[in-house]
């Protein structure tokens, strides 16, 4: 993309790499609870509904002429340039979640079943219709820093013909004590990826972490943004509470399932990505 740093490039390419030499798959995992998520989730290649109106959406999106006065300290949350105003078409373009991500979200929710949503960073809806289409009765809350992007989220839900959820706009430190209550003080699925710094990603956790049981899932993007957000999901997954972690390079998943008897941390990928590594070896 122009106006990208050669380094960030580099730094793709390098995050990408590492992760791809380290992940395993469904063959190398063994736990009933992980190899029915990582078939329902990563190995599951029926094509919903929702991917088809989700690929409408974003080719409306990224042909809209608005720009958008640029928010500041809204934490670190794009690379679709950060002038005096950013246009719509490339937040459509860089910042909302892709289809296969997307799809991680989806399949989750529809695995997990939760009752209670939390999102911090709504952004065009992009994730939370994902994660919306898979459970229309959840009690769904999504925070936006700046009120015209939430008006653009909405937007979406109307274009798509799914149930908005709520979205409460203002700064995640401000607006989530009051989310957190209205969702009775108990989050069943948790994901953040309105900021990509490492102490504001931990500040976020401290907040919801005695609000999680053992039945909900902490879902991080971006975490191999940068070195910083690197850090911040090592830390991450390593919080007391955490009994699982599984990296997917896009997305991180905490689970905390007290069942488990020993704590594990897996780095998967779809297995059609290493069709070599059949657990032979």
């Amino acid at each position: 993309m122009a106006g990208v740093p050669f380094s960030t490039h580099w730094w793709a390419i390098h995050s990408f790499g590492s992760y791809f030499w380290r992940a395993q798959t469904v063959y190398d995992v063994h736990s009933p609870f992980l190899s029915a998520w990582v078939r329902a989730v990563l190995e599951d290649q029926r094509h919903y509904y929702i991917q088809g109106d989700m690929r409408m959406l974003r080719a409306w999106w990224r042909q809209s002429s608005v720009e958008l006065p640029f928010a500041k300290d809204l934490g670190a949350g794009s690379r679709a340039g950060q002038g005096r105003v950013r246009k719509v078409s490339e937040l459509a373009r860089w910042s909302g979640v892709d289809d296969f991500t997307g799809m991680l979200l989806f399949r989750t929710a529809r695995f997990l079943a939760p009752n209670t949503i939390l999102e911090l960073g709504t952004n065009l809806g992009f994730s939370a219709a994902y994660l919306r289409a898979a459970r229309r009765q959840a009690e769904f809350i999504t925070i936006e820093g700046q009120a015209e992007v939430a008006h653009l989220a909405r937007e979406s839900f109307r274009r798509l013909g799914l149930p908005p959820p709520d979205i409460y706009t203002g700064t995640f430190q401000a607006t989530l004590p009051q989310a957190i209550n209205q969702l009775g003080n108990s989050i069943d699925l948790f994901f953040i990826d309105g900021d990509h710094r490492a102490a504001a990603t931990a500040n976020y956790l401290d907040a919801i972490w005695p609000h999680l049981h053992q039945d909900s899932v902490v879902i991080i993007g971006d975490i191999h943004w940068s070195a910083e957000m690197e850090a911040a999901w090592q830390a991450a997954r390593t919080r007391t509470g955490v009994t699982l972690s599984v990296d997917c390079y896009h997305l991180g998943f905490l689970f905390f399932r007290t069942q488990q008897r020993q704590v594990e941390h897996f780095t998967l990928i779809p297995a059609r990505y290493k069709p070599w590594r059949m657990g032979f070896f």
